[in-house]
């Protein structure tokens, strides 16, 4: 049962999709939402205070990181102070919670008393946080306890998903999210297992499971590359929502070539709930 989510926000057009998604997401269960945002401690040091301070002339020390600091602790109150008002607005309950420190470290920590965290597909500082440390949300992806659905849509217009099964300890933990939502939002959903053997024995494992909780689903089989045929099957059966489980290879070949998980985050037409 989803009653506490967490939405971590910086203010930005991607953040507010999050924002609006967990609203619905919390009307849907009665949920009361936690808004967060971090002051970034890695903005008040390294290339982003050097940019700065070279386009004023002036070096990144004394006054200036207090200053600085204090700037992004006040945005981060008006950022929050917006996020109370749109809940307000929609008569969703909800909390606000600003912090300082490592983006991903803080979202995750805050999480481990949460359902579900809702964030959306890019935030603020992508592009220069990205390329020296990895992406915010991948990092909370990999290390939350708890589901996490990233966004680009504002809406929850849930009525038909798709789950992607291939037996692995986090695919199942993904079978039993698909259950529950199929159950609290009245909808169909579709199964598919990607791969040239071992189908009929995946489509047994879950059938099993879903009919004892009386789910019902229709099952696909698609060969071919597992990360491409997820988010092309998502395409041609329009679901609203895609849910899988995060990084279900080994470490080393995430590191090396990457991850269903990742090319799902960036090429899925829909919403994306992973689950660990």
């Amino acid at each position: 049962m989803i009653k506490r989510i967490l939405v971590p926000t910086d203010g930005s057009g991607a953040a507010s999709l999050g924002v609006s998604y967990a609203i619905g997401i919390a009307r849907q269960y009665k949920a009361r939402l936690q808004g967060l945002h971090v002051v970034d401690v890695r903005l008040l040091e390294g290339p982003f205070l050097r940019d700065i301070s070279s386009s004023l002339g002036v070096e990144p020390y004394g006054n200036y990181l207090t200053g600085i600091g204090d700037i992004l602790r006040e945005r981060g109150k008006a950022v929050l102070g917006a996020f109370q008002e749109q809940c307000a607005g929609a008569e969703v309950e909800s909390d606000t919670t600003l912090d300082s420190g490592l983006v991903a470290h803080c979202i995750v920590e805050r999480s481990e008393l949460s359902d579900l965290v809702v964030m959306g597909r890019s935030g603020e500082h992508t592009g220069f946080l990205s390329g020296l440390l990895g992406s915010t949300t991948q990092a909370v992806i990999r290390r939350a306890r708890c589901p996490v659905l990233v966004t680009g849509r504002a809406e929850p217009a849930l009525r038909r998903f798709l789950v992607a099964y291939d037996g692995s300890v986090h695919a199942k933990k993904a079978l039993q999210m698909a259950a529950a939502l199929a159950a609290a939002w009245a909808v169909p959903f579709d199964v598919l297992v990607v791969g040239e053997s071992g189908v009929e024995d995946r489509f047994g494992e879950a059938r099993s499971y879903l009919d004892a909780h009386g789910a019902e689903a229709e099952y696909i089989s698609r060969g071919g590359d597992p990360s491409e045929s997820i988010v092309a099957v998502a395409g041609e059966h329009a679901a609203d929502l895609l849910v899988m489980g995060a990084y279900g290879h080994t470490k080393v070949r995430e590191l090396v070539v990457g991850s269903t998980t990742d090319y799902a985050i960036h090429h899925a037409p829909c919403p994306v709930l992973l689950t660990r």
